[in-house]
C-alpha cells in the first residue's frame, strides 16, 4: 500500500481555504458536503453527511437541530470529526476537535437565509426520529404551512 501524507502546517486554515477553493473551482457537486462523526457518551459512533456553512480561524460551521441525534450526542460528548472527500482533487481532509454552539443570533440569521420550504420542513421534521409514513410527514407539513401562513417562520 502506498500512502501520501502531507505534513501538518502550523496554521492549517489557509491550506484548507486553498483546497476548498480548488474543490469549488472544479465544478464538482457539493464540495461543501462533509461527513460528521459523533459518538455517544459511551463512545458508540455515528456518522452522517452535513453541509459546511462557513469556516475561519475559529472553526468550521454546520447547523443542526438540537433535538436531532447528532444534537443530543454533541451536547453530551462535544467532540467530533469532519471529513471532506474530494475525489476530483484526490484529496480528503479530516478535522478533529471540540464542538460548540454558535450564538443564537448567528443561528437565527442562518435560519432566515434558508428557503421558506426548508424553514417549514425544519419545523415539520423531527430529525433522526422515525415517521410512520410519507403521508404522515406531508400532513404535518401542511399543518405547519397553515400555522405560519403569511407569517415569518421563527
Amino acid at each position: 500500500m502506498k500512502a501520501q501524507v502531507s505534513p501538518r502546517p502550523a496554521d492549517p486554515i489557509p491550506l484548507f481555504e486553498q483546497w476548498y477553493a480548488e474543490a469549488v473551482a472544479t465544478g464538482m457537486k457539493m464540495p461543501e458536503a462533509m461527513a460528521l462523526a459523533t459518538a455517544t457518551r459511551r463512545g458508540v459512533p455515528s456518522v452522517r453527511m452535513v453541509l459546511l456553512k462557513g469556516f475561519d480561524a475559529h472553526g468550521f460551521v454546520f447547523y443542526t437541530s438540537y433535538r436531532s441525534r447528532k444534537g443530543h450526542e454533541l451536547a453530551r460528548n462535544p467532540r467530533a470529526t469532519l471529513l471532506f472527500y474530494w475525489p476530483e482533487l484526490d484529496l480528503q481532509v479530516r478535522i478533529d476537535g471540540r464542538v460548540k454552539k454558535v450564538s443564537a443570533r448567528e443561528s437565527d440569521a442562518y435560519f432566515r437565509t434558508r428557503p421558506r420550504e426548508s424553514q417549514l420542513g425544519g419545523w415539520a421534521s423531527d430529525q433522526s426520529q422515525p415517521i410512520g409514513s410519507r403521508q404522515e410527514l406531508a400532513d404535518k407539513l401542511a399543518k405547519i404551512e397553515s400555522r405560519f401562513d403569511g407569517l415569518d417562520v421563527p
